[in-house]
C-alpha cells in the first residue's frame, strides 16, 4: 500500500487535496490492519485462565471491526472515483485494481475468530428468539432455556468455542495432518494450542456448590440431589436441548428461504492474450448488488445491478464503462405455484419446533422417572418430526434407578441381620451339641446355611456396587469412581429390625461367652467386672423400649389410612393385633424392671461365698435380658410393618385413557404428525400439474461510456408465459402415490398408538391394584414369618430336663435347626417381597403420572407428588372433582392471547354439514357428543354435486374450488383432528355428570 500512496503522490495529475485525503484514508486502513492482526494473535492463543479468554472474546465480539474497516475502504473508493474523472484511465487503470483489491482484502478481512464468535452469536439469538416464540404456553413452558453447558459439568469445555485447542492425537493419525501424499499439510494446526484433558478440570471442586460432600469426599445422594447432578452432567439431557435448537435454526434456515436475500461483490480481470490482441483490464462485477425475495405465492423476485469498467492497455487505448440495472420475476400458476407449496418446508419445521419443545417438556417427565426408577418412558425431541406411531408403557415395569439402588441396600441389610442371627444361634446350638442336646448333623446344617448366606451376601454387595458404577456413568454422567453415599430415609421404615437392637445383642451375646470363660477358681472382681458390663446396657435397652413405644405411636398415626381398605372383620383383627403389640410391650416393661433389679442386687451382694451363685444367676439373667430384647424387636418389627400404607387409586381405564389423550404430549404431536402426512398429499399433487408460468423481466443501461448516465433508450422489458405439458410424471405419481400410502400408514399407526396407550395404561392400573392387595399379602406374610421364627427360637431356648443318672440327655427334635433355617429364611424372603412390593407400587404411582401427562415438576425438576384423582366421583368430596378438573384443564391461559383472539376475524363455531354417499345412501357428518371424532362410516367417501347448492355464486367460487375446499373439512372431520381442549371439556362434563 505504501508503494501505491507513493506512486499516486508522484502524479502532477492529482492535487494535493486529493493527495492528503488519500494519505489519510492509507493510514486508518493500515491501522486497523495491524490491530486485526493484533486481535488475532491474542484469540489465537491458548490462554491458561479460561475467564479472561472468556471476558476478552465477549469483549471483542461486542466491536463491530467491519464496519469500521468497510467506512474507510468506502471513503478511499470515492476518492478514487473523483480521481478517475480526472486523469486518464489508461494511466489509472492498473491502480484501481490494485486499490480495490487491498480495500476489499482489508474490508472484508478481520480476525477469523471474531467473525466466527459474531455468526454464533447471531445464530444463538435468532434460535432462543424462535423458541421463545413457541415457549409462552403454560402447558409446556420450559424456564431458562440454553444449549450452554454448566461451568460446573464434567463435559464444560473452558476453552474459546470457537478457536478450541486440538485434543490429543493419535500420533500414527497425526503425521498425515503435517504430510499427505508427499505434500505438506496445513501449518496452523496447532495456533490453538493443545488440549491435555477432555473433560473439565474443576467439576470435582464444584461438586459441593450444589450437592452436600461429606469429609471423605463421598456425595451425599438422594433423589434431589441426584437430578441436580443429572442435571448438570448428563450427556443425554444436553442432547435433547440441543437438538430442540437444532429445530429451532432449521426454522431460522426456512423463514430466510423467504426473506429478501442481498448479494453483493466486485471482481478485477487482467487478461493478457499475445500481440494480436489488446491487453485488457476490467473492473467490475456482474451483478455488484442483487436482492432476492421468494413470496409466499411461489413467485420469485430478482433485482441487480451491474457495473464495469474496461481499460485496453495497447492498441487505441480505448476505455469503457457501463452499469446495468435489472430484474426477473417467475410466478407459477399450476405446477409450484401456491402457499401450500411455497410454504410447505417452513410450516413443516415451525411445527416440527413446536412438536419438539412439547417433546422436551415431556421428557423432563421422562428424565425424573429415569432418575428416580431407572425409566425413561418417553421419546424427547427428533429433529424432523417423530411421527405418529408413539411409544409407550407397555404395562408392567420394574423398579431400578435410585430407588432401585435403596432396594439392593435395604436386601443387603436384611440379609446381614439374618446372618447375625444365624451367628448368634449357631453360638447357641454348639453349646447344646456340647450338652449331648442336639446331633452334629443338625449343627452342621447350620454351619453349612452360614456360609452360603455369607457367599450370597457377597454376591449382592458386589452387584450393589456394579449398579452404582452403572447408575453414576450412565444415568447421571459421572465417572465410576466418584465416592456415593446413599440417603436411606426412603427405606427406613423397612429396617423392621433396628439397628441398635442387633447391637445389644451382640453385646449380651459376648457377655455370655466371657460368662462361660470364666474358670472355676475365678475371683469376685472379674466377676464384678461382668456384672458392671452387664449394667452399662441398662440404657441401650431402655432407648429401644422408647423406640418401640415411638413405633407403636406411629402405627396408630397409620390406622385410619389402613382401615380404608378393610372390612368389618379385618377391622377387628387389626385391632386385636393392635391391642397384643400395646399388651406385649408392657410386658416387656416390666421384664425390663425386674431384669434391671435383679441385675443390681447380683452386684451388689456379690461375695466370696455367693461367687458361685451369682455366675449362675448372672448365666440365666443374661438369657433373660436376651429374650427381652429380642421380644421387643418382635414387636418393632410388627408395629413398623403395621405402620406401612400407601396411597389407593380408583382409576378407572377409561377414563385414565381420556386424561391421557387430553394430556400428553407426545399425542398432541402425534395429531400434528398425522396432519403433516396428510398435508403431503396435496404438495405431492401438485407436481402432477402442467406447468404454466409467467414471467417478466427487463433491464437498464447506461449510455456514452458514462456509468451513471441511463437512458430511457436503453431500457427493456420483456413478458413472457411458459407451459409444459404434464406428459412425464411418472416420478411425480410415483412420490404421489406413496404419499398417500404413507398417510394411511401415519393414520394405522396413530390408531395403534391409541390402542397401545389404552391397553399400557389398563394393564398399569390393574398392576397397581394387585400391587395394592399383594402389599396385605406379604405384609400378613412377614408377620407369620415373624411368629415363626420367635416360636422355633424358643423352642431352643427351653429348659431341658436334666437327665436321670446312667441316662443320656433329652434331645431336640431331629428337625431343631432345620426349622429355624427354614423360618429365617422366610423372614428374609418375606421382608424383601414386602419392600419390593412397596417400591413398585410407589414407582408404578410415579409411572402412572407421567403416562398420564399429568406430571408435574418443580423448576428444579422434581415430581411435585399430588394425589391422582378418583375416578368414583359420585361418591368423592367436591374437593376430589375440582383437583380432578385441575388436573384435566390446562393452565389458564394468558389475557392478552384473549385480547388477541377478540380482534381477530371471528368464524362460525360449527362446520357445515356435509353428505357422504354411503352403501346406504348419503349421511351427513357432524361432530356430535356420541361421535366426538367425527368419524365416518368405512369405505371411500364421494361428495355429493348437490349438497354444494347455489352458494358458490354469492361467494364467487368456482366449483373444484368449494369441492376442494369441503373434501379438506371432511378428511379432518373423518380422521377425527379435534383439539385436545374439546376433549377435556367433554371429560370434564363426565365428570359433572357421574351415575
Amino acid at each position: 500500500m505504501e508503494a501505491i500512496f507513493n506512486h499516486l503522490s508522484r502524479d502532477s495529475s492529482i492535487g494535493e487535496s486529493h493527495k492528503n485525503a488519500l494519505r489519510l484514508h492509507f493510514d486508518r486502513l493500515l491501522k486497523l490492519e495491524r490491530g486485526a492482526g493484533q486481535v488475532c494473535d491474542q484469540s489465537g492463543s491458548l490462554d491458561s485462565d479460561p475467564e479472561r479468554t472468556a471476558s476478552r472474546s465477549a469483549d471483542f465480539s461486542g466491536r463491530s471491526p467491519k464496519r469500521n474497516q468497510v467506512e474507510p475502504a468506502l471513503s478511499l473508493l470515492r476518492i478514487i472515483g473523483t480521481l478517475s474523472m480526472r486523469v486518464s484511465l489508461h494511466a489509472f487503470g492498473l491502480w484501481v485494481m490494485a486499490v480495490l483489491l487491498v480495500s476489499v482484502v482489508i474490508a472484508a478481512s478481520g480476525c477469523s475468530s471474531t467473525e466466527r464468535t459474531e455468526h454464533r452469536l447471531q445464530a444463538d439469538r435468532e434460535a432462543y428468539d424462535v423458541i421463545a416464540e413457541r415457549n409462552v404456553d403454560p402447558r409446556w413452558h420450559t424456564a431458562d432455556y440454553s444449549i450452554e453447558i454448566d461451568p460446573r459439568s464434567r463435559y464444560f469445555d473452558p476453552y474459546d468455542p470457537d478457536r478450541p485447542p486440538m485434543p490429543q492425537d493419535d500420533p500414527a493419525s497425526n503425521q498425515y495432518m503435517h504430510m499427505v501424499d508427499g505434500m505438506k499439510g496445513w501449518k496452523h494446526w496447532l495456533d490453538n494450542g493443545v488440549r491435555d484433558e477432555l473433560e473439565n478440570p474443576a467439576w470435582r471442586k464444584a461438586l459441593a456448590e450444589y450437592v452436600e460432600v461429606g469429609a471423605d469426599g463421598s456425595v451425599k445422594l438422594n433423589i434431589d440431589s441426584a437430578l441436580q447432578l443429572a442435571y448438570v452432567h448428563s450427556p443425554s439431557h444436553q442432547n435433547q436441548l440441543e437438538t430442540l435448537y437444532l429445530s429451532a435454526l432449521d426454522v431460522t434456515t426456512e423463514r430466510f428461504r423467504l426473506d429478501t436475500q442481498f448479494f453483493g461483490g466486485y471482481d478485477a480481470r487482467y487478461v493478457h492474450d499475445g500481440s494480436l490482441k489488446n491487453d485488457r483490464l476490467t473492473v467490475g462485477a456482474d451483478p455488484v448488488l442483487q436482492a432476492k425475495r421468494r413470496f409466499a405465492t411461489a413467485g420469485e423476485l430478482l433485482v441487480g445491478f451491474a457495473n464495469s469498467f474496461v481499460v485496453e492497455f495497447t492498441g487505441s487505448g480505448a476505455n469503457f464503462a457501463s452499469s446495468l440495472v435489472n430484474f426477473s420475476f417467475i410466478q407459477p400458476l399450476l405446477r409450484g405455484a401456491g402457499r401450500d407449496v411455497a410454504l410447505e418446508q417452513l410450516t413443516f419445521v415451525e411445527r416440527a419446533l413446536l412438536a419438539d419443545l412439547r417433546a422436551y417438556h415431556q421428557y423432563r417427565q421422562g428424565f425424573y422417572t429415569r432418575v428416580a426408577i431407572g425409566e425413561l418412558g418417553v421419546a424427547g425431541p427428533q429433529r424432523g418430526g417423530g411421527g405418529t406411531a408413539i411409544a409407550v408403557f407397555g404395562g408392567q415395569g420394574t423398579v431400578s434407578g435410585y430407588i432401585g439402588l435403596l432396594q439392593q441396600l435395604q436386601q443387603i441389610r436384611n440379609t446381614e441381620d439374618s446372618l447375625s442371627l444365624q451367628l448368634r444361634t449357631l453360638s447357641q446350638l454348639e453349646a447344646h451339641l456340647d450338652g449331648g442336646v442336639i446331633d452334629l448333623v443338625q449343627v452342621d446344617q447350620f454351619r453349612q446355611s452360614i456360609e452360603n448366606e455369607r457367599a450370597f451376601l457377597l454376591q449382592n454387595r458386589n452387584g450393589l456396587e456394579l449398579a452404582l458404577d452403572n447408575y453414576k456413568m450412565g444415568t447421571l454422567g459421572l465417572p465410576p469412581d466418584l465416592p456415593i453415599e446413599l440417603d436411606d430415609s426412603l427405606i427406613h421404615q423397612f429396617q423392621l429390625v433396628a439397628r441398635q437392637a442387633t447391637a445389644i445383642q451382640d453385646s449380651i451375646t459376648e457377655l455370655q461367652d466371657r460368662v462361660g470363660e470364666l474358670p472355676d477358681d475365678v475371683g469376685v472382681e472379674p466377676i464384678r467386672q461382668v456384672l458392671t458390663d452387664a449394667l452399662k446396657l441398662v440404657e441401650p435397652i431402655q432407648l429401644q423400649l422408647d423406640d418401640v413405644k415411638a413405633d407403636l405411636a406411629r402405627m396408630e398415626e397409620a390406622v385410619p389410612a389402613r382401615e380404608q381398605t378393610m372390612v368389618d372383620v379385618e377391622r377387628k383383627l387389626f385391632q386385636r393385633d393392635r391391642e397384643q403389640l400395646r399388651e406385649g410391650l408392657a410386658g416387656l416393661k416390666q421384664q425390663f424392671a425386674e431384669a434391671r433389679a435383679k441385675l443390681k442386687t447380683l452386684r451388689d451382694e456379690l461375695a466370696e461365698d455367693t461367687r458361685d451363685a451369682t455366675v449362675r444367676g448372672n448365666v440365666v439373667l443374661l438369657g433373660d435380658i436376651l429374650r427381652l430384647v429380642q421380644g421387643s424387636i418382635l414387636v418393632q418389627a410388627r408395629a413398623r410393618l403395621e405402620a406401612v400404607t400407601v396411597e389407593t387409586i380408583e382409576l378407572r381405564s377409561q377414563n385414565a385413557f381420556k386424561i391421557a389423550l387430553a394430556s400428553r404430549m407426545d399425542f398432541m404431536n402425534g395429531r400434528a404428525a398425522l396432519v403433516d402426512s396428510w398435508r403431503l398429499i396435496q404438495f405431492d399433487a401438485d407436481a402432477l400439474q402442467s406447468v404454466l408460468n409467467v414471467t417478466a423481466d427487463g433491464d437498464i443501461r447506461t449510455a456514452r461510456n458514462n456509468p451513471v448516465s441511463f437512458s430511457d433508450s436503453t431500457r427493456n422489458l420483456r413478458l413472457g408465459l411458459e407451459f409444459d405439458a404434464p406428459f412425464t410424471r411418472l416420478l411425480e405419481r410415483n412420490n404421489y402415490r406413496q404419499s398417500l400410502i404413507d398417510y394411511q400408514r401415519s393414520r394405522r399407526d396413530f390408531i395403534r398408538s391409541h390402542d397401545s396407550l389404552h391397553l399400557g395404561l389398563r394393564g398399569l392400573l390393574r398392576q397397581i391394584e394387585q400391587l395394592r392387595t399383594d402389599l396385605e399379602i406379604q405384609r400378613r406374610a412377614v408377620a407369620i414369618a415373624i411368629r415363626r421364627v420367635d416360636l422355633t427360637r424358643a423352642a431352643l431356648y427351653a429348659p431341658v430336663r436334666p437327665p436321670q443318672p446312667g441316662q443320656r440327655p433329652a434331645q431336640f427334635g431331629p428337625t431343631a435347626a432345620r426349622d429355624l433355617l427354614t423360618a429365617l429364611s422366610a423372614l428374609l424372603n418375606t421382608q424383601n417381597n414386602f419392600m419390593s412390593v412397596w417400591l413398585n407400587y410407589h414407582a408404578a404411582r410415579m409411572r402412572l403420572a407421567r403416562e398420564l401427562g399429568i406430571m408435574m415438576l418443580d423448576h428444579d425438576g422434581s415430581w411435585i407428588d399430588h394425589p391422582i384423582p378418583n375416578s368414583s366421583l359420585d361418591k368423592s368430596s367436591d374437593s376430589d372433582k375440582s383437583r380432578l378438573k385441575e388436573l384435566l384443564l390446562p393452565p389458564a391461559v394468558p389475557t392478552e392471547w384473549i385480547d388477541l383472539a377478540d380482534r381477530l376475524p371471528q368464524e362460525p363455531d360449527a362446520l357445515p354439514p356435509v353428505a357422504i354417499e354411503t352403501s346406504d345412501g348419503p349421511v351427513e357428518s357432524r361432530p356430535i357428543e356420541s361421535n366426538p371424532s367425527g368419524d365416518l362410516p368405512n369405505g371411500p367417501p364421494r361428495i355429493q354435486k348437490d349438497t354444494i347448492g347455489d352458494k358458490n355464486a354469492t361467494n364467487n367460487l368456482t366449483h373444484e374450488d368449494d369441492l376442494a375446499k369441503r373434501a379438506k373439512r371432511v378428511i379432518r372431520l373423518r380422521d377425527g383432528l379435534i383439539e385436545s381442549d374439546v376433549r377435556q371439556e367433554e371429560l370434564i362434563m363426565e365428570t359433572d355428570h357421574v351415575d
